[in-house]
């Protein structure tokens, strides 16, 4: 049955490891140049999700095929966050998005290096027509609430962290969406901005105001003593802090809501920020009566 953002029954394990769809991919495609290496590649996915309800902000789960060298047992499933609207890339309610990075690992008690993940693996080799085993949908916290339309939101991603916004931002504005949106999206390289066209075909939209920071080209980090960085590095945080002006008037507001999702570490500077922001403002302590107002979503990982 068709769900949207004003859904008030969050769709849970609608399938599970043991009974998992068998999902056929219908859309395979690398988003990141190849000559930036195995390290730096992200694949978008498409599946075929029959029966398959969810929200943007959910996760499905990957069972990945065969088992575990290490332990003889079937591998854990691996959760990677919904990158489509509800109803799908396709707009038949028939399908669903997910992002992911080519993933490498080292195995300290062997001492073996730059091991693939086994299931970005299989992701990122899929071939139109494979079967990927899916469960889910999970996640009940980094959903958006049933009365968006007026909220001012501010969406903080790094990497494939971006994954709910896309589907986020596709539903937002395909269901009369009225307040302000910002989105601060931080990645290494100007050619790794995933869905870029995408994104800056809302421009158009007086609503929307995007914002990029790329931590490995030449822009450098104006606030190296207020918000320092490694190596004055622009991250995201530093891009809200030279944005504040336009920040405050959402922030003042009792309804705006705050998401911050990808690396683990990047909520920190967010609420550094948001803290001076509010000391400015006369509003100390912004991000911790956020939180306490649950206004402060995080995802990272």
């Amino acid at each position: 049955m068709p769900q949207t953002l004003a859904q008030k029954v969050i769709p849970q394990n609608l399938f599970t490891p043991s009974h998992p769809l068998m999902s056929r991919v219908l859309e395979h495609r690398i988003l990141t140049p190849l000559w930036r290496g195995p390290r730096n590649e992200v694949a978008h996915v498409v599946l075929s999700s029959p029966g398959l309800a969810y929200l943007p902000g959910q996760s499905i789960g990957v069972v990945p095929e065969g088992r575990d060298p290490r332990t003889g047992s079937l591998y854990k499933i691996r959760l990677y966050s919904v990158c489509s609207e509800s109803r799908g890339d396709y707009g038949d309610w028939q399908t669903v998005s997910t992002v992911v990075v080519r993933h490498f690992w080292d195995d300290e008690k062997t001492g073996r290096k730059d091991i693939p993940g086994v299931c970005s693996k299989q992701l990122c080799d899929c071939g139109v027509g494979d079967i990927v085993r899916i469960t889910g949908p999970s996640g009940k916290h980094f959903l958006l609430p049933p009365d968006f339309h007026q909220r001012d939101l501010i969406f903080v991603a790094t990497g494939t962290g971006i994954a709910p916004y896309r589907g986020m931002l596709k539903e937002l504005f395909n269901e009369a969406y009225e307040g302000h949106v910002f989105l601060f999206f931080g990645v290494k390289y100007a050619d790794t901005i995933l869905y870029d066209d995408e994104f800056r075909s809302y421009l158009s939209l007086p609503n929307f105001h995007y914002v990029t920071a790329l931590s490995r080209e030449d822009e450098k980090n104006p606030f190296p003593t207020e918000l320092p960085t490694p190596d004055n590095r622009m991250y995201v945080h530093v891009r809200m802090w030279q944005n504040r002006t336009e920040l405050s008037p959402s922030l003042a507001r009792p309804d705006t809501l705050v998401y911050v999702c990808g690396m683990k570490g990047s909520e920190e500077g967010v609420a550094q920020v948001l803290d001076r922001i509010g000391d400015q403002t006369g509003d100390p302590g912004l991000s911790g009566r956020l939180k306490a107002e649950r206004r402060f979503f995080v995802e990272v990982y």
